[in-house]
């Protein structure tokens, strides 16, 4: 490990802000946390929220909050940058700039005098990563890959895929486009051997994480998302931000706020690993006020798949190596549609996503979602897409009812 690359995770400063204006605590936070603002005059600088998904009103936790973005463009422009972008890659399915602009991002950039940009409109750079993890090269937005300063500014969630997503996960809408599911297929290679006991996205998370570190992070606490991240969950109401130009530093300062140690998130402890940084074994002992760290204090709940067939027990959901395109086109239907179908029996309609999904789990009476399941559309009913929409699947329910009932028609069943 480098003792220069620990101590400057121990070394930096963490700022949190409690209880404020989110623009004023997102600004503030930037000042105490900054070491040198006059780095930036002249600078293009990429904030960079989390704004992957459409959010239809404020305060889900779905999205970073927008007066949180306001402060930390504020912050930056009144630092001397040159020019100051705001911009996400969105999941496939969902336009970034359609996102930036429902959640207010955009607005609130051209008010501040920053630039809404779509990193999906970005020419591909195709970089090679050092001592790779599970991808030895991947494709970068230009946009992204060219700020001479990026920030990266995410809500604090809870996630289905990668337990929680914060500063280092969020860096993962600056892949170009179909890049961003790509990481979710990886295939295992004997050559990551030493790795195999993580999943191929934790490690793919690190390689990103140890190519582009953001220069610092602004963690959106004004409500995050706990339970069933990232977009089923519920609201969390904090009403804080965390600051640091550590990434590392600012994702233990929030774990530890979320009720969560670095070692319970693959992606924090092994992109640590990647940057050959020791960790602290407490988050009271990074450069932070521990009255304020303490006093945030306040654990989420966890991401669990099972709480999906707590909620909908007559739903199965099967999800293989699945990206969070068909991931949240499955969410957004149950959370929609689901309490539709209740009195059915338990695990009665059977949705399949994701690859290297058992063909044994497979019957004409499945629910194949998305292009990755297509390997087995002779057993079941393949719906085309990358992704599929919701209203696909209830499509296909009525299918299936239809052709029940005809069947017990036929059959003289019921009479």
């Amino acid at each position: 490990m480098s003792g220069d690359r620990s101590e400057k995770v121990m070394k930096s400063r963490v700022a949190i802000r409690r209880g404020g204006v989110p623009a004023d605590m997102a600004y503030q936070a930037l000042v105490e946390a900054s070491s040198d603002p006059g780095a930036f005059r002249n600078k293009t600088v990429l904030v960079k929220p989390n704004a992957g998904f459409i959010a239809k009103s404020p305060g889900t936790g779905m999205v970073t909050d927008s007066e949180t973005v306001r402060g930390v463009v504020r912050f930056f422009r009144d630092a001397g940058a040159g020019r100051v972008l705001v911009g996400d890659g969105a999941i496939a399915g969902v336009d970034a700039a359609e996102a930036l602009e429902a959640a207010g991002m955009a607005e609130v950039a051209r008010q501040e005098g920053g630039i809404p940009v779509n990193l999906d409109n970005g020419r591909p750079v195709q970089v090679h990563v050092e001592n790779p993890m599970a991808v030895d090269r991947m494709k970068i937005s230009s946009i992204a890959f060219e700020a001479d300063i990026l920030v990266s500014v995410p809500v604090m969630k809870s996630h289905m895929n990668t337990v929680i997503s914060l500063g280092i996960k969020n860096l993962k809408g600056c892949l170009h486009r179909r890049e961003k599911q790509r990481f979710h297929h990886l295939i295992e290679e004997d050559r990551f051997r030493p790795w195999h006991r993580w999943k191929t996205l934790e490690r793919a998370i690190a390689d990103l994480y140890r190519m582009m570190p953001p220069h610092a992070v602004v963690l959106d606490g004004i409500v995050g998302m706990e339970g069933l991240g990232p977009t089923m969950g519920e609201p969390k109401p904090l009403g804080l931000v965390i600051a640091s130009e550590s990434p590392l530093a600012a994702e233990v300062a929030g774990l530890h706020v979320m009720g969560l140690h670095w070692r319970d998130v693959p992606h924090v402890f092994l992109s640590a690993e990647k940057a050959g940084v020791a960790l602290p074994e407490q988050a009271d002992l990074l450069n932070v006020d521990r009255n304020l760290l303490h006093e945030a204090y306040s654990p989420f709940a966890r991401a669990l798949p099972e709480d999906i067939a707590h909620l909908y027990p007559h739903f199965q959901i099967v999800e293989g190596d699945a990206c969070s395109a068909c991931c949240a086109t499955v969410t957004a239907f149950l959370k929609q549609s689901g309490a539709g179908y209740v009195g059915r029996l338990p695990g009665d309609i059977r949705i399949v996503l994701g690859k290297n999904v058992a063909p044994g789990l497979v019957d004409r009476k499945t629910i194949l979602l998305g292009n990755c399941t297509m390997d087995l559309r002779d057993r079941g009913r393949f719906i085309v897409g990358c992704p599929p929409v919701g209203s696909d699947i209830v499509r296909e329910i009525s299918e299936i009812d239809k052709e029940g009932s005809a069947a017990c028609d036929e059959s003289g069943i019921g009479e």
